[in-house]
């Protein structure tokens, strides 16, 4: 029975080492949320919204279907804020991006107005924003009402070639983070597979620790054990940062 029970506990801790990062983090935020709802944190409350992606590429195609309609760069921005304004008081999935965009739109918007350069506002922007990916935008932006007003380009157009690059550039992403997430989830399979077989050897009836424990070279061969097992995992997982793109 002790060699059952410890196994049983050696299987529960492979399984919830194992389990994906994103199912940690969900399990976080519900406990948190039931448990603080009731005594600390308002009914109301929601956790905080992150600017999707996604939405940068749709917020590049209003800017353009905005132009092609007829409106002026002057009432490009102000039509924008708008836009932003009932994008986030429906409470729709573009919520998170709205008012990450609403403070420089409202910029941008004056700077038009007074006869500003527009493009400045914009370089400031993304200097001073926290989010990585409206950083790039706002940068991305400037840069393409500068071509425009120097090549004497039409704007629609640029933003439009930009668009399709932001999209292209998503579809990337995600068939990159596919074509990786079989060898991730090996990574977190081998890494743990040694509990498991310390598991399937009490199951069987012998005892793997009093083994390993019992004499010199059984505990040479734990030592050694632990540290392959740990420069696997950190070999593995570098190698799996390197074909992602973000090794550091």
């Amino acid at each position: 029975m002790d060699g059952a029970a410890v196994a049983c506990l050696l299987f529960a801790a492979c399984w919830l080492l194992a389990m994906p990062r994103r199912f940690h983090a969900t399990l976080r935020i519900g406990g948190t949320q039931r448990g603080a709802t009731s005594e600390h944190v308002p009914i109301r409350w929601r956790p905080p919204v992150r600017v999707d992606r996604h939405d940068i590429p749709l917020f590049v195609h209003q800017l353009t279907g905005l132009l092609q309609a007829g409106r002026t760069p002057l009432q490009l921005w102000g039509d924008a804020l708008g836009g932003s304004k009932v994008s986030s008081s429906n409470g729709s999935s573009r919520n998170g991006f709205s008012a990450a965009a609403r403070p420089v739109l409202e910029a941008a918007h004056q700077a038009a107005v007074l006869g500003l350069s527009v493009p400045h506002v914009l370089r400031n922007a993304s200097v001073t924003t926290k989010e990585p990916a409206m950083r790039d935008l706002w940068a991305d932006l400037a840069s393409c009402l500068e071509v425009a007003d120097r090549s004497g380009a039409p704007l629609a157009g640029v933003l439009a070639r930009y668009a399709v690059q932001c999209e292209s550039q998503l579809d990337s992403d995600a068939a990159r983070d596919t074509a990786l997430a079989g060898p991730r989830a090996t990574v977190r399979l081998l890494s743990w597979l040694p509990l498991f077989g310390l598991g399937v050897g009490y199951l069987i009836g012998v005892d793997p620790l009093a083994v390993l424990l019992g004499s010199i070279p059984g505990v040479a061969a734990l030592c050694a054990g632990v540290v392959l097992m740990i420069a696997g995992r950190i070999w593995s997982r570098r190698l799996v940062q390197a074909a992602a793109g973000d090794a550091s």
